[in-house]
């Protein structure tokens, strides 16, 4: 492309401007941030209500990937569910769960996960885990199905 600058009225100055594309390929781990929620958690009893630590899982394992593919295990359980983070029902895999009972997780946000576990389609349970203390921490406040008012809370940690 030229283009024609007027300097003065006696002459004028071209110039030509070149475009060159720059490309800069990039590793695909360089393009999706890892999960803040990827890794080992372990309940902080200390923290959590004393009614709610008594019914808590000892440990969490969750791995979500770009795109919302969920692993969410209970080591000490045995269980695994696999999906997708859009809120459908995920069958719970344990070698003492009956089938029908499902989790789904739905994101609000970068760090908030709202959970509901039903069985046979009915809700039993539901509670939102939020991160803490720039990710090394999450809250779980969590209820029975129609009892938001009597939730609990508990803590996890990386340990």
């Amino acid at each position: 492309m030229t283009v024609k600058l007027a300097t003065s009225s006696v002459g004028a100055v071209c110039m030509r401007v070149v475009f060159v594309p720059i490309f800069v390929a990039l590793a695909p781990a360089a393009l999706a941030a890892e999960s803040p929620w990827n890794g080992v958690w372990t309940l902080d009893a200390a923290r959590s209500s004393a009614h709610a630590k008594d019914m808590a899982a000892p440990g969490y394992a969750f791995t979500i990937k770009p795109g919302g593919a969920i692993r969410w295990e209970i080591p000490a359980l045995k269980e695994v569910v696999t999906g997708n983070t859009d809120g459908q029902p995920m069958a719970i895999h344990r070698p003492s769960a009956r089938p029908g009972l499902t989790l789904s997780v739905q994101p609000e946000g970068p760090l908030t996960l709202h959970y509901k576990v039903a069985r046979d389609g009915k809700p039993t349970g539901e509670g939102r885990m939020t991160l803490i203390e720039g990710g090394k921490a999450w809250v779980d406040i969590s209820w029975q199905a129609g009892k938001q008012l009597y939730a609990g809370e508990l803590v996890y940690v990386r340990p």
